[in-house]
C-alpha cells in the first residue's frame, strides 16, 4: 500500500486538509492510526465532524502524533488503497519543548518511508510576511528531498484568503520546476487536481 505524508511547517493546515481530504472522497467518518512515541499506536473511529472537532486547532503543535488515514481512490472497474499521513509541523532549529522535539523527529522517519509527499505551504502567511519569515528553511529540505521520492507535490494552501494570490506567485518563483497546486483545505477548492495526482502514482 502506497503512502502519502502531509508535511509542512504548523498551521499550514495539513491536519484540515487530510480530514477534508477524506470527506471529498466521500467519507463521513474515519479511523484514525496514532502514532505517539511514548503511547506507541493506537487507533480511534470518528465521525469527519468529531475528527475536526478534536484535531484541527490554530495552535502551533496541536498535532503531536502521527495520524494515519487508510483511504481508497477508484482504480480501473475497481479501487485501491493507500495512506494519508498527518504529522507534527517542521520547523527551523531546536525546539526548546522536548515533546515537540521528538513528535518532529518521528514525523522526520516518516518522512523517510513514505512513497509520496503532500508539501502544504500557507500562501497566505507568505503573503502577509514574505519569503523570509512565510518559507522555512525546513521548507527548502522538504523540496530537496521530495525530489528523490517518486512523488513531490507542493499545495499551495489557504488560496481562499485574502491577498493569498500573491504568496503563491512567490511560491512559484521560489520553487521552479516542482508541481504546484493551488487549494483551500478549509473550502476543499483544488482537491479534484490532488486526487487525480493521487491516482496516477498509485
Amino acid at each position: 500500500m502506497k503512502r502519502m505524508i502531509v508535511l509542512g511547517q504548523p498551521n499550514a493546515g495539513k491536519t484540515l486538509f487530510t480530514l477534508n481530504f477524506a470527506a471529498y472522497l466521500d467519507l463521513e467518518s474515519v479511523t484514525i492510526n496514532f502514532t505517539n512515541y511514548e503511547r506507541g499506536c493506537y487507533s480511534k473511529t470518528l465521525s469527519i465532524a468529531e475528527a475536526k472537532s478534536l484535531l484541527v486547532s490554530d495552535t502551533a503543535h496541536h498535532t503531536r502524533d502521527i495520524q494515519t488515514l487508510t483511504l481508497t481512490l477508484p482504480w480501473g472497474k475497481g479501487e485501491k488503497q493507500f495512506e494519508l499521513v498527518d504529522t507534527t509541523g517542521l520547523t527551523d532549529g531546536i525546539n526548546h519543548d522536548e515533546e515537540i522535539r521528538r513528535a518532529m523527529a518521528q514525523t522526520l522517519r516518516f518522512m523517510r518511508q513514505a512513497d509520496i509527499i503532500f508539501h502544504l505551504l500557507d500562501c497566505a502567511r507568505i503573503a502577509k510576511v514574505g519569503l523570509l519569515k512565510g518559507i522555512g528553511e525546513i521548507d527548502y529540505q522538504i523540496a530537496q528531498f521530495g525530489q528523490l521520492k517518486r512523488g513531490y507535490l507542493i499545495l499551495a494552501n489557504k488560496i481562499d484568503l485574502p491577498n493569498a494570490k500573491d504568496g503563491l506567485e512567490k511560491i512559484i518563483q521560489e520553487f521552479p520546476g516542482n508541481r504546484i497546486i493551488r487549494i483551500s483545505a478549509l473550502t476543499q477548492k483544488g482537491f479534484k487536481e490532488v486526487k487525480n495526482y493521487a491516482k496516477k502514482l498509485l
